[in-house]
Protein backbone atom coordinates (compact mmCIF):
# COMPACT_ATOMS: atom_id res chain seq x y z
CA UNK A 1 0.00 0.00 0.00
CA UNK A 2 1.07 3.29 -0.92
CA UNK A 3 0.44 6.79 1.20
CA UNK A 4 0.93 10.31 0.06
CA UNK A 5 1.24 13.83 1.09
CA UNK A 6 0.77 16.17 -1.59
CA UNK A 7 2.49 20.00 -0.40
CA UNK A 8 4.29 22.64 -1.83
CA UNK A 9 7.63 21.43 -3.01
CA UNK A 10 10.53 22.90 -0.53
CA UNK A 11 14.46 22.57 0.03
CA UNK A 12 15.84 19.84 2.03
CA UNK A 13 19.36 19.87 3.66
CA UNK A 14 21.56 18.41 6.06
CA UNK A 15 19.91 16.61 8.87
CA UNK A 16 21.19 17.66 12.71
CA UNK A 17 21.44 14.70 14.58
CA UNK A 18 20.82 16.51 17.80
CA UNK A 19 18.20 16.23 21.01
CA UNK A 20 14.54 15.87 19.54
CA UNK A 21 12.35 17.96 22.23
CA UNK A 22 13.19 18.88 25.93
CA UNK A 23 12.62 15.89 28.06
CA UNK A 24 9.07 15.92 30.04
CA UNK A 25 8.90 16.14 33.69
CA UNK A 26 5.56 16.66 35.81
CA UNK A 27 2.99 18.67 34.23
CA UNK A 28 2.62 22.55 35.11
CA UNK A 29 -0.68 23.80 36.75
CA UNK A 30 -3.13 24.98 34.26
CA UNK A 31 -3.57 28.53 33.51
CA UNK A 32 -5.16 27.68 30.46
CA UNK A 33 -6.10 24.62 28.09
CA UNK A 34 -7.35 25.05 24.39
CA UNK A 35 -7.56 23.43 21.13
CA UNK A 36 -5.12 24.07 18.69
CA UNK A 37 -5.55 24.42 15.25
CA UNK A 38 -3.83 20.74 14.39
CA UNK A 39 -6.34 19.49 16.42
CA UNK A 40 -4.12 19.45 19.51
CA UNK A 41 -4.69 19.90 22.98
CA UNK A 42 -2.76 23.31 24.34
CA UNK A 43 -1.75 23.43 27.88
CA UNK A 44 -0.40 26.85 28.91
CA UNK A 45 0.03 27.95 24.99
CA UNK A 46 2.36 24.60 24.62
CA UNK A 47 0.89 21.32 22.91
CA UNK A 48 0.02 18.91 24.61
CA UNK A 49 -0.16 14.99 24.20
CA UNK A 50 -2.80 13.73 27.03
CA UNK A 51 -1.13 10.07 27.80
CA UNK A 52 -3.80 9.03 30.12
CA UNK A 53 -4.56 5.92 32.39
CA UNK A 54 -8.03 5.07 32.70
CA UNK A 55 -10.62 4.94 35.81
CA UNK A 56 -8.27 4.33 38.58
CA UNK A 57 -7.78 5.36 42.32
CA UNK A 58 -5.45 7.16 44.21
CA UNK A 59 -3.78 4.15 45.38
CA UNK A 60 -2.74 3.91 41.69
CA UNK A 61 -0.65 7.22 41.25
CA UNK A 62 2.80 5.19 41.28
CA UNK A 63 1.51 2.55 38.74
CA UNK A 64 0.66 5.81 36.51
CA UNK A 65 4.11 7.25 37.37
CA UNK A 66 5.81 4.10 36.47
CA UNK A 67 4.05 3.71 32.91
CA UNK A 68 4.98 7.96 32.73
CA UNK A 69 1.48 8.61 32.09
CA UNK A 70 0.74 12.15 32.58
CA UNK A 71 -3.20 12.56 33.18
CA UNK A 72 -5.70 10.14 34.88
CA UNK A 73 -9.08 10.26 33.02
CA UNK A 74 -12.07 9.62 35.60
CA UNK A 75 -12.54 9.60 39.34
CA UNK A 76 -11.86 5.75 39.95
CA UNK A 77 -11.51 5.55 44.05
CA UNK A 78 -13.48 6.60 47.05
CA UNK A 79 -11.98 10.15 46.89
CA UNK A 80 -13.64 13.11 46.43
CA UNK A 81 -12.58 14.65 43.38
CA UNK A 82 -11.30 17.55 44.47
CA UNK A 83 -9.41 15.45 47.02
CA UNK A 84 -8.62 12.82 43.93
CA UNK A 85 -6.81 16.24 41.63
CA UNK A 86 -4.92 17.30 44.63
CA UNK A 87 -3.46 13.87 45.06
CA UNK A 88 -2.58 13.84 41.31
CA UNK A 89 -1.18 17.32 41.39
CA UNK A 90 1.37 16.73 44.20
CA UNK A 91 2.31 13.64 42.16
CA UNK A 92 2.89 15.95 39.04
CA UNK A 93 -0.19 14.73 37.17
CA UNK A 94 -3.12 16.33 35.36
CA UNK A 95 -6.75 14.86 36.52
CA UNK A 96 -10.17 14.49 34.21
CA UNK A 97 -13.06 13.97 36.33
CA UNK A 98 -17.24 13.68 35.62
CA UNK A 99 -19.00 17.08 36.18
CA UNK A 100 -21.22 16.51 39.25
CA UNK A 101 -22.80 18.48 42.13
CA UNK A 102 -19.10 18.88 43.38
CA UNK A 103 -17.89 21.23 40.70
CA UNK A 104 -18.00 24.28 42.75
CA UNK A 105 -14.92 22.98 44.56
CA UNK A 106 -12.64 21.93 41.61
CA UNK A 107 -14.03 23.94 38.78
CA UNK A 108 -10.83 26.01 39.11
CA UNK A 109 -8.34 23.52 40.13
CA UNK A 110 -4.92 23.94 38.59
CA UNK A 111 -4.46 20.03 37.74
CA UNK A 112 -7.90 19.27 36.26
CA UNK A 113 -7.18 19.28 32.70
CA UNK A 114 -11.03 18.92 31.75
CA UNK A 115 -14.61 16.93 32.36
CA UNK A 116 -15.64 13.80 30.77
CA UNK A 117 -19.25 12.44 30.37
CA UNK A 118 -19.98 9.26 31.35
CA UNK A 119 -18.72 6.50 29.82
CA UNK A 120 -19.53 5.01 26.68
CA UNK A 121 -23.52 7.27 26.67
CA UNK A 122 -23.44 4.89 23.10
CA UNK A 123 -23.10 1.63 24.10
CA UNK A 124 -26.05 -0.15 22.50
CA UNK A 125 -28.96 -1.67 24.43
CA UNK A 126 -31.96 -3.96 23.54
CA UNK A 127 -35.36 -2.65 24.00
CA UNK A 128 -38.90 -3.64 23.33
CA UNK A 129 -42.86 -2.58 22.48
CA UNK A 130 -44.03 -5.60 23.19
CA UNK A 131 -46.07 -6.15 26.24
CA UNK A 132 -45.40 -9.31 27.80
CA UNK A 133 -46.01 -9.77 31.52
CA UNK A 134 -45.96 -13.26 33.67
CA UNK A 135 -48.82 -14.80 36.14
CA UNK A 136 -48.13 -12.67 39.68
CA UNK A 137 -45.43 -15.04 41.55
CA UNK A 138 -43.43 -16.15 38.93
CA UNK A 139 -39.87 -15.73 39.35
CA UNK A 140 -37.81 -13.71 36.28
CA UNK A 141 -34.65 -13.26 35.38
CA UNK A 142 -33.95 -10.31 33.86
CA UNK A 143 -31.22 -11.70 31.68
CA UNK A 144 -33.60 -13.49 29.62
CA UNK A 145 -36.35 -10.30 29.21
CA UNK A 146 -40.23 -11.50 29.12
CA UNK A 147 -40.18 -9.99 25.34
CA UNK A 148 -37.53 -12.57 23.62
CA UNK A 149 -40.79 -14.98 23.81
CA UNK A 150 -41.66 -12.58 20.78
CA UNK A 151 -38.92 -11.39 19.21
CA UNK A 152 -38.68 -13.49 16.26
CA UNK A 153 -35.88 -15.41 17.05
CA UNK A 154 -35.93 -18.93 18.10
CA UNK A 155 -32.75 -19.64 19.28
CA UNK A 156 -33.37 -16.61 22.10
CA UNK A 157 -35.42 -17.73 24.87
CA UNK A 158 -37.18 -16.76 28.07
CA UNK A 159 -36.61 -18.81 31.13
CA UNK A 160 -39.81 -19.75 33.21
CA UNK A 161 -39.87 -20.38 37.21
CA UNK A 162 -41.40 -22.88 38.08
CA UNK A 163 -42.31 -24.25 34.92
CA UNK A 164 -45.79 -26.16 35.69
CA UNK A 165 -48.42 -23.69 35.93
CA UNK A 166 -46.37 -20.71 34.63
CA UNK A 167 -48.30 -18.62 32.65
CA UNK A 168 -47.60 -15.89 30.35
CA UNK A 169 -49.39 -12.98 28.39
CA UNK A 170 -49.00 -11.09 25.54
CA UNK A 171 -50.76 -7.89 25.13
CA UNK A 172 -51.32 -5.95 21.61
CA UNK A 173 -52.46 -2.70 21.21
CA UNK A 174 -55.55 -3.68 18.89
CA UNK A 175 -57.66 -7.15 18.00
CA UNK A 176 -56.36 -9.05 15.64
CA UNK A 177 -57.67 -12.91 14.29
CA UNK A 178 -55.61 -15.71 13.57
CA UNK A 179 -56.11 -19.34 12.43
CA UNK A 180 -52.81 -20.99 13.97
CA UNK A 181 -50.69 -20.40 16.89
CA UNK A 182 -46.62 -21.72 17.56
CA UNK A 183 -44.65 -22.49 20.65
CA UNK A 184 -40.93 -22.63 19.73
CA UNK A 185 -39.66 -24.76 22.97
CA UNK A 186 -36.01 -24.94 23.98
CA UNK A 187 -34.28 -28.16 25.06
CA UNK A 188 -31.65 -28.68 27.78
CA UNK A 189 -29.87 -30.87 29.82
CA UNK A 190 -30.91 -31.01 33.34
CA UNK A 191 -34.25 -28.69 32.46
CA UNK A 192 -37.97 -29.59 32.59
CA UNK A 193 -39.37 -29.07 29.45
CA UNK A 194 -42.93 -28.37 28.21
CA UNK A 195 -45.20 -30.62 27.42
CA UNK A 196 -48.97 -29.84 27.73
CA UNK A 197 -49.95 -26.39 27.42
CA UNK A 198 -53.30 -24.52 27.21
CA UNK A 199 -53.99 -20.66 24.89
CA UNK A 200 -56.17 -18.94 26.23
CA UNK A 201 -57.88 -15.57 24.39
CA UNK A 202 -58.67 -12.35 26.10
CA UNK A 203 -59.17 -15.22 29.16
CA UNK A 204 -60.91 -18.04 27.11
CA UNK A 205 -59.09 -20.92 26.33
CA UNK A 206 -59.18 -21.78 22.44
CA UNK A 207 -56.87 -24.79 21.93
CA UNK A 208 -54.81 -27.22 24.49
CA UNK A 209 -51.90 -29.21 22.66
CA UNK A 210 -49.53 -31.89 23.62
CA UNK A 211 -45.78 -30.40 22.96
CA UNK A 212 -43.20 -32.70 21.49
CA UNK A 213 -39.55 -32.91 23.30
CA UNK A 214 -37.79 -31.17 20.62
CA UNK A 215 -36.19 -27.58 19.32
CA UNK A 216 -37.95 -25.91 17.44
CA UNK A 217 -41.57 -24.08 16.24
CA UNK A 218 -44.33 -26.68 16.74
CA UNK A 219 -47.55 -25.36 14.94
CA UNK A 220 -50.92 -25.76 15.71
CA UNK A 221 -54.35 -25.55 13.98
CA UNK A 222 -57.22 -23.85 15.61
CA UNK A 223 -60.45 -25.62 15.64
CA UNK A 224 -62.06 -21.64 14.21
CA UNK A 225 -60.91 -18.13 14.04
CA UNK A 226 -59.90 -16.18 16.99
CA UNK A 227 -60.22 -13.20 17.71
CA UNK A 228 -58.33 -11.52 20.66
CA UNK A 229 -56.37 -8.47 22.66
CA UNK A 230 -54.38 -10.56 24.64
CA UNK A 231 -52.85 -13.89 24.38
CA UNK A 232 -52.10 -16.26 27.01
CA UNK A 233 -49.62 -19.87 27.41
CA UNK A 234 -50.40 -21.33 30.17
CA UNK A 235 -48.17 -24.92 30.80
CA UNK A 236 -50.60 -27.70 32.19
CA UNK A 237 -47.67 -30.07 32.44
CA UNK A 238 -43.74 -30.51 31.55
CA UNK A 239 -41.37 -33.57 30.63
CA UNK A 240 -39.55 -33.39 34.09
CA UNK A 241 -36.18 -32.52 34.78
CA UNK A 242 -33.53 -31.87 37.91
CA UNK A 243 -34.82 -28.33 37.44
CA UNK A 244 -38.26 -27.02 38.41
CA UNK A 245 -38.09 -24.57 35.81
CA UNK A 246 -37.33 -24.82 31.37
CA UNK A 247 -37.62 -21.85 28.94
CA UNK A 248 -40.03 -21.20 26.24
CA UNK A 249 -38.15 -19.73 22.99
CA UNK A 250 -41.16 -18.65 20.68
CA UNK A 251 -44.97 -17.60 20.73
CA UNK A 252 -46.25 -16.96 18.03
CA UNK A 253 -50.17 -16.74 16.13
CA UNK A 254 -50.63 -16.52 12.63
CA UNK A 255 -53.58 -14.59 11.07
CA UNK A 256 -54.46 -16.22 7.51
CA UNK A 257 -52.12 -14.28 5.31
CA UNK A 258 -49.87 -16.33 7.34
CA UNK A 259 -48.06 -13.32 9.13
CA UNK A 260 -47.30 -13.29 13.39
CA UNK A 261 -49.68 -11.10 14.67
CA UNK A 262 -47.40 -11.13 17.83
CA UNK A 263 -43.70 -10.40 16.53
CA UNK A 264 -42.36 -7.68 18.13
CA UNK A 265 -38.54 -7.40 17.14
CA UNK A 266 -36.31 -5.52 19.71
CA UNK A 267 -34.20 -2.50 18.40
CA UNK A 268 -31.25 -1.37 19.84
CA UNK A 269 -31.15 1.95 21.05
CA UNK A 270 -28.04 3.94 23.29
CA UNK A 271 -27.99 4.01 26.63
CA UNK A 272 -28.00 7.58 26.90
CA UNK A 273 -29.34 9.21 24.09
CA UNK A 274 -27.14 11.73 22.62
CA UNK A 275 -29.82 14.72 23.52
CA UNK A 276 -29.01 14.17 27.29
CA UNK A 277 -25.43 14.61 26.64
CA UNK A 278 -25.60 17.30 24.77
CA UNK A 279 -27.67 19.06 27.62
CA UNK A 280 -25.00 18.26 29.81
CA UNK A 281 -22.66 19.88 28.10
CA UNK A 282 -24.79 22.86 27.80
CA UNK A 283 -24.80 22.64 31.99
CA UNK A 284 -20.85 22.31 32.03
CA UNK A 285 -20.11 24.79 29.33
CA UNK A 286 -22.40 27.49 31.20
CA UNK A 287 -20.35 26.76 34.56
CA UNK A 288 -17.22 26.11 32.84
CA UNK A 289 -16.46 27.34 29.22
CA UNK A 290 -12.69 27.33 29.15
CA UNK A 291 -11.48 23.65 30.06
CA UNK A 292 -12.49 20.80 27.38
CA UNK A 293 -14.75 18.01 27.63
CA UNK A 294 -13.95 14.23 26.70
CA UNK A 295 -16.23 11.47 25.61
CA UNK A 296 -15.52 8.02 24.79
CA UNK A 297 -17.54 6.43 22.79
CA UNK A 298 -17.69 2.36 21.78
CA UNK A 299 -16.49 1.83 18.73
CA UNK A 300 -19.93 1.38 17.23
CA UNK A 301 -19.83 4.48 15.13
CA UNK A 302 -17.25 1.76 12.98
CA UNK A 303 -19.41 0.83 10.32
CA UNK A 304 -17.34 -2.76 9.91
CA UNK A 305 -18.11 -3.61 14.05
CA UNK A 306 -21.10 -1.22 14.41
CA UNK A 307 -24.57 -2.97 16.38
CA UNK A 308 -26.23 0.24 14.67
CA UNK A 309 -28.23 0.17 11.50
CA UNK A 310 -26.35 2.98 8.86
CA UNK A 311 -29.42 5.26 9.28
CA UNK A 312 -29.15 4.93 13.10
CA UNK A 313 -25.59 5.26 13.32
CA UNK A 314 -25.43 8.50 11.09
CA UNK A 315 -27.64 10.51 13.69
CA UNK A 316 -26.24 8.98 16.66
CA UNK A 317 -22.22 9.72 16.33
CA UNK A 318 -22.60 13.43 14.86
CA UNK A 319 -24.97 14.11 17.76
CA UNK A 320 -22.79 12.94 20.01
CA UNK A 321 -19.74 14.61 18.35
CA UNK A 322 -21.50 17.96 18.83
CA UNK A 323 -21.66 17.57 22.90
CA UNK A 324 -17.87 17.04 23.38
CA UNK A 325 -14.35 19.07 22.40
CA UNK A 326 -12.51 16.51 22.01
CA UNK A 327 -13.58 12.84 21.67
CA UNK A 328 -12.26 9.65 21.92
CA UNK A 329 -13.03 5.40 21.63
CA UNK A 330 -12.52 2.55 22.92
CA UNK A 331 -11.75 -0.60 20.70
CA UNK A 332 -9.51 -3.84 22.23
CA UNK A 333 -8.98 -6.52 19.25
CA UNK A 334 -7.13 -8.98 21.95
CA UNK A 335 -8.90 -7.48 25.35
CA UNK A 336 -12.22 -7.59 23.96
CA UNK A 337 -12.20 -9.72 21.14
CA UNK A 338 -9.61 -12.26 21.20
CA UNK A 339 -8.31 -11.08 17.53
CA UNK A 340 -4.79 -9.43 17.18
CA UNK A 341 -5.37 -10.42 13.50
CA UNK A 342 -7.95 -7.15 13.78
CA UNK A 343 -5.17 -4.65 15.39
CA UNK A 344 -4.98 -2.59 12.01
CA UNK A 345 -8.99 -1.65 12.93
CA UNK A 346 -7.60 0.68 15.41
CA UNK A 347 -5.81 2.92 12.82
CA UNK A 348 -9.13 2.11 10.72
CA UNK A 349 -11.12 3.54 13.18
CA UNK A 350 -8.82 6.44 14.26
CA UNK A 351 -8.92 7.75 10.91
CA UNK A 352 -12.79 7.53 10.51
CA UNK A 353 -13.39 9.27 13.67
CA UNK A 354 -11.23 12.00 13.18
CA UNK A 355 -13.17 12.70 9.89
CA UNK A 356 -16.23 12.63 11.67
CA UNK A 357 -14.83 14.82 14.45
CA UNK A 358 -13.84 17.69 12.16
CA UNK A 359 -11.42 20.41 14.14
CA UNK A 360 -11.65 18.32 17.68
CA UNK A 361 -9.06 16.47 18.89
CA UNK A 362 -9.50 12.49 19.40
CA UNK A 363 -8.05 10.31 21.52
CA UNK A 364 -7.60 6.32 21.38
CA UNK A 365 -7.71 3.84 24.55
CA UNK A 366 -5.28 1.00 24.24
CA UNK A 367 -5.46 -2.61 25.32
CA UNK A 368 -2.45 -3.34 27.92
CA UNK A 369 -2.96 -7.35 29.20
CA UNK A 370 -5.72 -10.03 29.38
CA UNK A 371 -8.28 -10.53 31.54
CA UNK A 372 -11.38 -9.65 29.85
CA UNK A 373 -14.62 -10.01 31.28
CA UNK A 374 -16.52 -10.63 27.93
CA UNK A 375 -13.82 -13.55 26.81
CA UNK A 376 -14.03 -17.06 28.60
CA UNK A 377 -10.86 -17.72 30.02
CA UNK A 378 -9.68 -20.19 27.84
CA UNK A 379 -9.61 -18.10 24.58
CA UNK A 380 -7.78 -15.22 25.95
CA UNK A 381 -4.82 -14.35 24.72
CA UNK A 382 -1.95 -12.46 26.43
CA UNK A 383 -1.63 -8.54 25.24
CA UNK A 384 2.05 -8.14 24.10
CA UNK A 385 4.43 -5.13 24.35
CA UNK A 386 4.51 -5.56 20.38
CA UNK A 387 0.68 -5.54 20.07
CA UNK A 388 0.66 -2.36 22.76
CA UNK A 389 3.27 -0.27 20.95
CA UNK A 390 1.59 -1.23 17.20
CA UNK A 391 -2.00 -0.04 18.50
CA UNK A 392 -0.43 3.05 20.43
CA UNK A 393 1.60 3.81 16.62
CA UNK A 394 -1.48 3.51 14.67
CA UNK A 395 -3.82 5.69 16.35
CA UNK A 396 -1.02 8.63 16.39
CA UNK A 397 -0.21 8.16 12.47
CA UNK A 398 -3.70 8.11 11.52
CA UNK A 399 -4.70 11.36 13.24
CA UNK A 400 -4.92 10.85 16.89
CA UNK A 401 -3.79 13.62 19.40
CA UNK A 402 -4.52 11.94 22.60
CA UNK A 403 -3.36 8.43 23.89
CA UNK A 404 -5.18 5.91 27.17
CA UNK A 405 -4.56 2.95 28.68
CA UNK A 406 -7.05 0.54 29.40
CA UNK A 407 -5.22 -1.89 32.22
CA UNK A 408 -8.36 -3.10 34.12
CA UNK A 409 -8.59 -7.39 34.24
CA UNK A 410 -11.71 -9.33 35.57
CA UNK A 411 -9.25 -12.57 35.68
CA UNK A 412 -8.70 -14.29 37.65
CA UNK A 413 -9.72 -11.76 39.92
CA UNK A 414 -10.70 -7.64 39.46
CA UNK A 415 -7.67 -4.90 39.80
CA UNK A 416 -7.20 -1.60 37.97
CA UNK A 417 -3.74 -2.33 37.33
CA UNK A 418 -3.11 -5.92 35.40
CA UNK A 419 -0.09 -4.78 33.12
CA UNK A 420 3.12 -7.22 34.09
CA UNK A 421 6.47 -6.12 34.29
CA UNK A 422 7.44 -6.52 30.53
CA UNK A 423 4.51 -4.27 29.48
CA UNK A 424 5.33 -2.04 32.53
CA UNK A 425 8.91 -1.59 31.43
CA UNK A 426 7.49 -1.27 27.48
CA UNK A 427 5.08 1.45 28.43
CA UNK A 428 7.38 3.66 30.42
CA UNK A 429 9.66 3.35 27.07
CA UNK A 430 7.14 4.04 24.82
CA UNK A 431 5.59 7.17 26.92
CA UNK A 432 8.64 8.78 27.72
CA UNK A 433 9.19 9.02 24.05
CA UNK A 434 6.00 10.01 23.14
CA UNK A 435 6.58 12.88 26.33
CA UNK A 436 9.61 13.93 24.07
CA UNK A 437 8.07 13.41 20.67
CA UNK A 438 4.93 15.59 21.21
CA UNK A 439 5.62 18.52 19.60
CA UNK A 440 6.23 16.99 16.74
CA UNK A 441 3.70 14.63 16.58
CA UNK A 442 1.18 17.42 17.54
CA UNK A 443 2.87 19.97 14.92
CA UNK A 444 1.20 21.23 11.77
CA UNK A 445 1.48 18.63 8.72
CA UNK A 446 4.30 19.02 6.45
CA UNK A 447 4.12 20.60 3.36
CA UNK A 448 5.61 18.35 1.25
CA UNK A 449 5.21 15.55 -1.56
CA UNK A 450 6.15 12.39 0.15
CA UNK A 451 5.47 8.80 -0.35
CA UNK A 452 5.84 5.62 1.48
CA UNK A 453 6.17 2.24 -0.64
CA UNK A 454 7.08 -1.60 1.37
CA UNK A 455 8.53 -4.28 -0.55
CA UNK A 456 5.90 -6.89 -1.79
CA UNK A 457 3.21 -4.33 -1.88
CA UNK A 458 2.91 -4.62 1.85
CA UNK A 459 0.66 -2.12 3.64
CA UNK A 460 2.40 0.56 5.29
CA UNK A 461 1.43 4.60 6.34
CA UNK A 462 2.67 7.67 7.93
CA UNK A 463 2.55 10.56 9.40
CA UNK A 464 4.45 13.97 8.62
CA UNK A 465 4.82 17.44 10.24
CA UNK A 466 7.11 20.40 10.57
CA UNK A 467 8.56 21.19 13.67
CA UNK A 468 11.08 23.86 14.70
CA UNK A 469 12.21 23.86 10.88
CA UNK A 470 12.78 20.37 10.65
CA UNK A 471 10.81 17.65 8.96
CA UNK A 472 9.55 14.48 10.83
CA UNK A 473 8.38 11.14 8.88
CA UNK A 474 6.38 8.66 11.78
CA UNK A 475 6.12 5.48 9.28
CA UNK A 476 4.76 1.93 10.70
CA UNK A 477 4.67 -1.11 8.91
CA UNK A 478 1.39 -2.74 9.67
CA UNK A 479 1.58 -6.18 7.62
CA UNK A 480 -0.35 -8.88 9.84
CA UNK A 481 1.17 -11.55 7.69
CA UNK A 482 -1.08 -14.00 5.54
CA UNK A 483 -5.02 -13.84 5.70
CA UNK A 484 -4.70 -13.12 9.45
CA UNK A 485 -8.64 -12.60 9.18
CA UNK A 486 -8.49 -16.53 9.95
CA UNK A 487 -6.18 -16.36 12.91
CA UNK A 488 -7.64 -15.76 16.27
CA UNK A 489 -4.29 -17.23 17.54
CA UNK A 490 -2.11 -15.12 15.31
CA UNK A 491 1.29 -13.88 16.14
CA UNK A 492 2.89 -10.76 14.00
CA UNK A 493 6.28 -12.47 12.98
CA UNK A 494 6.75 -12.14 9.92
CA UNK A 495 7.12 -10.53 7.13
CA UNK A 496 9.40 -7.53 7.74
CA UNK A 497 9.65 -5.36 4.60
CA UNK A 498 12.26 -2.97 3.05
CA UNK A 499 10.63 0.45 2.79
CA UNK A 500 11.18 3.11 0.21
CA UNK A 501 10.16 6.59 1.08
CA UNK A 502 10.02 9.68 -1.57
CA UNK A 503 10.47 13.15 -0.39
CA UNK A 504 10.15 16.19 -2.93
CA UNK A 505 13.03 18.03 -3.00
CA UNK A 506 15.37 15.59 -1.20
CA UNK A 507 19.09 16.08 -1.99
CA UNK A 508 21.60 13.28 -2.66
CA UNK A 509 23.83 12.70 0.77
CA UNK A 510 21.52 14.01 2.67
CA UNK A 511 21.76 12.95 6.32
CA UNK A 512 18.47 11.44 7.55
CA UNK A 513 18.21 11.06 11.39
CA UNK A 514 16.37 7.95 12.32
CA UNK A 515 15.16 9.46 15.94
CA UNK A 516 15.79 7.45 19.07
CA UNK A 517 17.83 4.65 17.13
CA UNK A 518 21.52 6.48 17.20
CA UNK A 519 21.87 5.61 13.15
CA UNK A 520 21.41 8.02 10.47
CA UNK A 521 20.39 6.78 6.31
CA UNK A 522 21.94 8.79 3.56
CA UNK A 523 19.23 10.09 1.01
CA UNK A 524 19.61 9.54 -3.00
CA UNK A 525 18.01 12.21 -4.88
CA UNK A 526 14.51 12.11 -3.86
CA UNK A 527 14.60 9.16 -1.82
CA UNK A 528 15.94 7.15 0.59
CA UNK A 529 15.49 3.46 2.11
CA UNK A 530 14.85 1.28 5.55
CA UNK A 531 13.96 -2.16 7.01
CA UNK A 532 10.97 -2.30 8.66
CA UNK A 533 10.60 -5.31 10.90
CA UNK A 534 6.99 -6.97 12.07
CA UNK A 535 4.43 -3.86 13.40
CA UNK A 536 7.53 -1.40 13.29
CA UNK A 537 7.71 1.97 13.68
CA UNK A 538 10.68 4.69 12.85
CA UNK A 539 10.49 8.23 13.25
CA UNK A 540 12.60 10.41 10.65
CA UNK A 541 14.24 13.83 11.13
CA UNK A 542 15.43 15.90 8.20
CA UNK A 543 16.65 19.05 9.00
CA UNK A 544 14.82 21.74 6.15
Amino acid sequence: MMSTTRFTAVAIALASCVSVCTAAGPVQPLTKVEIGKNREIRVNGRPFLPIMLWLQSDERINDGLKIAVNTFCANGGRLSNKEFLDRLGQNGLYGIVQFGDDYEQVVDHPYRLGWIHPDEPDIAKRVSDAVVRAKPGMQLNPRTPLYRIVDGDLSSWTVLEPLVGAEVTVELNRPVTVQSVAVALTVSKNLSVAKDVAFLADGKQIAQVQLAKKRGRQRFELPEPATFRQITLRVLSAYPGKERWGSIGELEAFDSTGHNVLLSPPRLVPRMPPEKVQAAYRRIKAVDPERPVFLTSTGDFFPKVSKYKPAVRERLYPAYIAATDVMGFDFYPIFGWGYPSRLTWVADMTEYLVRLSGRRPVYAWIETNKGSRWLTPSKQIEVTPQHMRAEVWMALIRGATGIGYFTHSWVPSYTQFAPKEPMVSALQRLNERLARLAPAILAEPARVKITMRLGDGLPCHFKATLYNGDLYIFAQNIDLGPEPQKKRQYEPIEPAGRAVFTVEGLKPGTKIEVVDESRTITAARGRFTDQFGPLAEHVYRVRL
